[in-house]
C-alpha cells in the first residue's frame, strides 16, 4: 500500500501521509503529526455533502475550558477534517495508512534467530507460563534464581 496519500478538506486544508507522519497543510503552514502520535482515528463516510476524519493525538492540549464543580477539559489535541464525497475513496487510503501503521507498531518484532534472550524476557515468558497454569509456582521460583543466578 502506498503510504503517501493527499486528501484535499474544506477551509483551505491539506492532509497528506508520508511514510511515518501526517501532514496538515495550508498555503501558510505546515504541521507534521508524528502518525505513532495518533491515539485515535475515526473516518466518518459522507452524507449528503461531507464526510469526516477525525483523530486525537498524544500532545499537550492547547488550551483548556473549566467546566465548573472542579472539572475542566483540555482541548487542542483533537483534529477535525471535513473532505467532499468525491474524496471518500482517498480519505479511506488516508485511514487505511494510519490504521495500518498503528497495527505495524503493536506487533512485537520478533528477536533474530540465534539471539540472546535477557533474564528478564526469559523470567516474562515463565510468568505467563506461571499465570496459565502450565507452570507451578515451585518451578517459576527455581528457574528465576537460576536465571538471575540467586
Amino acid at each position: 500500500m502506498d503510504s503517501r496519500i493527499t486528501l484535499p478538506c474544506s477551509n483551505g486544508f491539506t492532509l497528506h501521509t508520508d511514510g511515518e507522519n501526517i501532514i496538515i497543510a495550508t498555503k501558510k503552514t505546515e504541521e507534521i503529526i508524528p502518525i505513532s502520535r495518533v491515539q485515535s482515528f475515526s473516518l466518518k463516510e459522507p452524507g449528503l455533502a461531507y464526510g469526516k476524519i477525525v483523530f486525537t493525538t498524544a500532545q499537550a492540549a492547547t488550551t483548556g475550558v473549566n467546566i465548573g464543580f472542579g472539572i475542566s477539559a483540555a482541548l487542542g489535541a483533537e483534529k477535525t477534517f471535513f473532505y467532499s464525497k468525491g474524496a471518500l475513496g482517498t480519505a479511506k487510503q488516508f485511514r487505511d495508512v494510519v490504521m495500518d501503521y498503528e497495527k505495524r507498531a503493536s506487533q512485537p518484532t520478533p528477536a533474530p534467530a540465534g539471539a540472546p534472550v535477557s533474564a528478564v524476557e526469559e523470567i516474562r515468558g515463565l510468568k505467563a507460563l506461571l499465570d496459565e497454569g502450565i507452570l507451578t509456582q515451585e518451578e517459576f521460583e527455581a528457574k528465576k534464581k537460576q536465571l538471575l543466578g540467586i
